[in-house]
């Protein structure tokens, strides 16, 4: 007879197995979060003047998170051309991943590029493999390796003060993950989301040189916190590029909004700082 502890090993998720199916290993985050990126080293985009590091969000990326034994729960996103969109979209349907978003992160990109959500729910090496053949899809390089990160030319330190977290050196870009105050649940999973998982603000700040930096990301907000940031971040110079949804399942509902500014990188992290200061951020 098999025992309750022997059977839940049974059903355990072999990760290692999702990570060949997606065709690279996966990094295990906090939260119980496994996750996989690839950039899109393969584009030269140019938003606003500035040449993007792939690091700022130019690239796919895949998270998992297990909801019951055997079974996992997918929030992703991928940088597409508009000649990819398509194909890809028509992949992840076949393999029965949803569609939950698909717009702009940045506003004045050569080439013109699209940002697409997806989720999924059931067996995650049947999910990665569609994910893989979607994203096969593109010109993105599925075989790259994870390499030695190229050191961020920023005062990360007093960014890190600023911000009032750590951030991390993604790809030579400075990035931060703030949780948002609320518990966030995903209803159809009938989990609370890891804040890996879409429950969290990104910034990124991409070095420009002396001391100068690009930010991106996005802040994620309920309904009320909408506008306190927008005029906090107006107020400071701060271009809003976009307000949209990014799934469709989460409750209190989530809004992301991307943003554009190059300038003094600490003078950019009080920017934020403003914004975040409108959203009750923790600081960690």
């Amino acid at each position: 007879m098999t025992t309750g502890a022997a059977a839940g090993q049974a059903r355990a998720i072999d990760w290692n197995a999702v990570g060949r199916a997606i065709g690279q290993p996966l990094t295990t985050e906090a939260g119980g979060v496994h996750t996989a990126e690839w950039l899109r080293t393969d584009l030269h985009v140019v938003n606003a003047g500035v040449t993007e590091n792939p690091g700022m969000e130019l690239n796919a990326e895949a998270s998992f998170h297990q909801t019951t034994p055997g079974k996992a729960l997918l929030i992703g996103e991928v940088t597409l051309t508009g000649a990819e969109v398509g194909k890809v979209a028509d992949r992840l349907e076949r393999g029965g991943v949803q569609i939950t978003a698909l717009h702009k992160h940045i506003q004045d990109e050569t080439p013109r590029l699209w940002w697409m959500h997806y989720w999924a729910q059931g067996d995650p090496v049947v999910i990665a493999r569609t994910v893989h053949a979607a994203l096969a899809q593109t010109g993105i390089p599925l075989n790259q390796r994870e390499g030695k990160e190229h050191p961020v030319d920023l005062n990360t330190a007093q960014l890190d003060r600023i911000i009032g977290t750590r951030g991390e050196n993604e790809n030579g870009v400075q990035v931060y993950h703030i949780p948002v105050a609320q518990k966030v649940v995903d209803t159809r999973a009938h989990i609370t989301l890891p804040y890996l998982m879409e429950a969290s603000t990104m910034l990124a700040f991409q070095p420009l040189g002396g001391g100068r930096a690009a930010i991106n990301g996005d802040f994620t907000m309920t309904a009320d916190e909408v506008n306190p940031v927008i005029k906090a971040l107006r107020a400071h110079g701060v271009t809003i590029i976009e307000l949209h949804n990014h799934m469709l399942y989460e409750q209190p509902r989530l809004f992301y909004m991307h943003f554009w500014k190059t300038g003094d990188a600490a003078t950019l992290a009080r920017d934020l700082r403003a914004g975040l200061d409108q959203v009750h951020a923790p600081r960690r």
